[in-house]
């Protein structure tokens, strides 16, 4: 198992480097910049900027450099870049060689700052503050949706065909086909603004807590918040691991093994608590794990209907100003989660399968 977890860990850490190539150079052979809205304006005579202004302004965005050159700034730091030849760097606007700057690169914990969204700051502190209303959503949409969709899953498959199962299935297939931004909205129209009118107790229409009363800034006001955005955010994917934990449940109880339980007499709650949950919840667990990238980039619409401020917001109008070391750290966290999930799908199953080994 040891040697094995070493080479998920160095395949990981090349998946990691591969996928920093990617984020960067389809990032920067997108059409737009940061700069194409200062054009547009000059273009439609709103304002007059000249075009020793844009090259210094490129200059201060680093984007006088050749593209393998950002890349390794960001990756490396341009504090050291001296040292480097200049038929490799390259020549700066004015026909000179770059000079050292003070980033640090993504490598030492520099992430660069932000041009836009928030001017100046640190992208590292940005993320931090954002990050764990994320992590929050997700971990209690993720917590719902497992805690509906295995029980569902398994008494559909137990009693199948019977009423219950046509239910969640009728259930599960209403919750797949759900637009989450619809679902949101309707949402924030019923439980905040009707109820509201009603006289009832209402929701929270976005925000992480409340900016005044007595509960302000409570756990019970943060939980309140985060009512609505975890519903909306974990019915798809209750839905869909209700279904998948249904149809492996199924596979399992059909297993010779299972058969020769039942003929030796045990009972049926031995049987399929002992004998076919644990071997349907591998498949159940690969699913998830996979989705968990899929869960955190859905937290974007999640977010941006609720104005809730986490990363999937954050990502959104980064996106929008064009602000790209934003959103490099957005998706190299993504990629981050994804393979730091697949790493945990595999010790996961030798949890729940002790039969199971790594060579």
């Amino acid at each position: 198992m040891t040697n094995y977890l070493i080479r998920r860990l160095f395949t990981l850490i090349i998946v990691l480097f591969l996928s920093t190539v990617a984020i960067f150079y389809i990032l920067n052979a997108a059409p737009g910049g940061p700069l194409d809205a200062l054009r547009m304006e000059q273009a439609n005579d709103r304002m007059q900027t000249s075009q020793q202004d844009f090259e210094r302004l490129e200059a201060l965005l680093g984007l006088d450099k050749p593209a393998h050159m950002r890349y390794i700034v960001w990756l490396l730091g341009d504090d050291w870049i001296e040292t480097l030849p200049t038929w490799f760097t390259g020549l700066n606007n004015e026909g000179e060689a770059f000079e050292n700057g003070n980033r640090r690169g993504i490598l030492r914990g520099d992430w660069g700052v932000s041009w836009s969204v928030a001017r100046n700051r640190d992208v590292l502190q940005i993320i931090q503050g954002r990050l764990g209303n994320t992590i929050i959503l997700m971990s209690a949409a993720t917590i719902l949706s497992l805690a509906v969709a295995v029980p569902i899953g398994v008494f559909s498959a137990v009693r199948q065909y019977s009423t219950l199962d046509y239910m969640a299935t009728t259930f599960s297939f209403v919750g797949i086909s759900m637009p989450v931004f619809w679902l949101g909205l309707i949402m924030i129209i019923l439980f905040s603004l009707q109820f509201d009118r009603w006289g009832l107790p209402s929701l929270p229409s976005g925000g992480v807590e409340s900016l005044r009363g007595p509960m302000a800034g409570t756990i019970g006001d943060r939980i309140i918040h985060l009512l609505m955005p975890t519903f909306v955010l974990s019915l798809l994917y209750m839905a869909g691991w209700s279904r998948f934990m249904r149809s492996s449940m199924l596979d399992v109880l059909n297993q010779d093994y299972v058969r020769t339980a039942r003929a030796k007499g045990l009972i049926e709650r031995i049987v399929i608590a002992k004998h076919a949950f644990r071997n349907a919840l591998i498949p159940l667990v690969t699913i998830v794990m996979f989705q968990l990238s899929a869960l955190f980039g859905g937290a974007v619409i999640t977010e941006t209907v609720f104005a809730y401020p986490g990363m999937g917001l954050l990502y959104i109008n980064a996106l929008y100003q064009s602000d790209w070391p934003l959103v490099q750290g957005y998706l190299l966290i993504l990629a981050t989660l994804v393979v730091m999930a697949n790493l945990i799908a595999d010790i996961a199953y030798v949890i729940i399968d002790p039969r199971i080994k790594y060579e």
